[in-house]
Formats: C-alpha cells, structure tokens, sequence
C-alpha cells in the first residue's frame, strides 16, 4: 500500500498533532523525500521525535524508510498526473463531470487493488463456500451493494440472505448459526445498524467477514476477516460513487473466487438462470 494512500485512509484516526504531519506532507510530498527529518521536522513546526513516531505509526522502521516509500508514491502520481481526481462543480460541463466520476471510481479501485489482501481474500472465498446460509447487512447505497452479492450467490445456488429492513437485518442475526457466514459492507465501518447485526452474528459464533475503508472502525473490530476499500475524498456524492464501485469490485472479487472452486456445477446454475429470462428480453 502505497504512503499516500495510507495516510489518506487513516487521517481521521490521527491525532490533532499527528494529523498536521500528515497534512503537511500530503501538501508538500514531492519536496518532503528530498528533506531531513530535521528539515521536515521544522517544515512542520514540530519535532524530530514527533516525525519518527508518525512514521512508526504509518508501519515505517523510521523515517528513511518512510521516505523510500513516498518518492516511489511521487514517481507513481507523475505517471498518472494528466487524470484529474476532483469533485463535481455546480459550473463543471458534462464532459467535465463524465471525466471526473470515471475518474474517481478508477482511482478508488485502483486504491482498493493496493489495499485487499489476497490472503484475507482468499479466507473469505473459503468460509463463504462452506457456509450453510450467507446473511448479507448493509445501510443505503452499502445495502444496495449488499443486495447486489445476495443475487450473485442466489444465482449459483447459495442460500443468501439480505433484507433492507434494518430490524429485519438484526433479526437474523440473533439467530444466526455457526456454521453460517455474515457478511458486514459499510465504508466507514461506524454504521449502528450493521456494527449490531455483525456484532451479533460474531457473538452467536458465525464466521463474519467485513468490507469497509482501510483502518480502526467498529465493524472491522469485530469482524473475523477484513477486507479493505479504498476511497476518494471528495465534498459532493463523487465520493460516496466512488466507494461503493469499491465495495461492488470486492464483491465480483468474491463471486469469482467462490465460482471458480466448483466452475462445472457453477457454469450449469448460471446457464440455467440465464435461459429462465431469456424469453422475456424483446427481439426486435
């Protein structure tokens, strides 16, 4: 994972010192790897030390390291600085707004690539192919993704289960089995509703598997195995877009993962659901 995109996805859970840090080299990173620590250190109006433990906290030895990593971060972005990640203007034309959201949900899979782990991944794909029953939570645009993985898995055969209803959502999740999986999608981790259905479901011993943003939050806590996306920063809805073609790769990650450990029987169920609709498309 590269540094910047790491700071990013953890700002909010820095302190109040460490967060002026991170913004201080967000907003100078292509001078900051060509620094000292003490030149950084006064560039921050801060100290030496404060510079070392931030970069500890990043998962650095210390602060060369640190730097190896951002001018690898910088070469990275000199590649890619003809796409602009910006949010949608009131005044932006519509070329303007069709280049900006595919430019945004590129990146937020891009940083979602950085951020899975294929190890947990593979976790996942695993506990999801053994489980009896899958119960699906999720809130809003989190719950739509949510009923998006219900109808993948109905599709070859899994019994899935995902109600928009919030208190539906925690019903089940009170009489949830050990032999089955729940699985929690919230970006921020922090929504009430799906923390107490996965919360639930990990108490009454289910295997339970989280999609939210990269770092601390109460739904990945709790959670067996974790699975990251990544986000963009954005005032406007570009960002929310953006997190949820996150959640929805993750998602098609996992579908393709469960499918292709039995792609025989698989290939038959969704042949046969295909072949159900086809009659009622309309032939020109």
């Amino acid at each position: 994972m590269g540094v910047v995109l790491k700071i990013n996805e953890i700002k909010d859970q820095l302190t109040n010192s460490e967060q002026k840090i991170a913004n201080c080299i967000l907003d100078n990173s292509h001078k900051v790897y060509n620094m000292s620590i003490h030149e950084l250190a006064d560039w921050c109006s801060t100290s030496s030390s404060s510079i070392v433990r931030f970069c500890r906290k990043m998962g650095f030895d210390g602060f060369k390291e640190f730097k190896i990593e951002l001018a690898k971060d910088v070469a990275d972005s000199e590649k890619s600085k003809d796409i602009v990640y910006e949010d949608v203007s009131v005044d932006d034309s519509i070329q303007a707004v069709i280049n900006k959201i595919s430019s945004g949900n590129i990146k937020s899979i891009e940083n979602t690539l950085e951020l899975l782990d294929s190890y947990e991944v593979e976790k996942a794909i695993n506990a999801l192919d053994k489980a009896n029953n899958v119960y699906l939570y999720g809130i809003g645009a989190s719950g739509l993704v949510a009923m998006d993985f219900q109808y993948k898995l109905m599709r070859i055969n899994r019994n899935a289960f995902m109600y928009l209803d919030s208190h539906t959502q925690l019903s089940t999740s009170v009489n949830i089995q050990k032999d089955d999986v729940a699985v929690a999608i919230s970006h921020s981790g922090k929504t009430l509703e799906v923390f107490k259905a996965i919360d639930m479901a990990n108490m009454k011993g289910a295997t339970t598997i989280s999609i939210t943003k990269y770092g601390d939050n109460p739904v990945s806590n709790v959670s067996d195995i974790k699975l990251y996306v990544g986000g963009i920063e954005q005032n406007l809805r570009v960002g929310a877009i953006a997190s949820r073609i996150a959640q929805l790769t993750v998602v098609d990650i996992l579908f393709v993962g469960l499918a292709r450990k039995n792609f025989k029987v698989v290939s038959d169920y969704l042949k046969g659901t295909k072949e159900i609709v086809e009659d009622f498309k309309i032939e020109k």
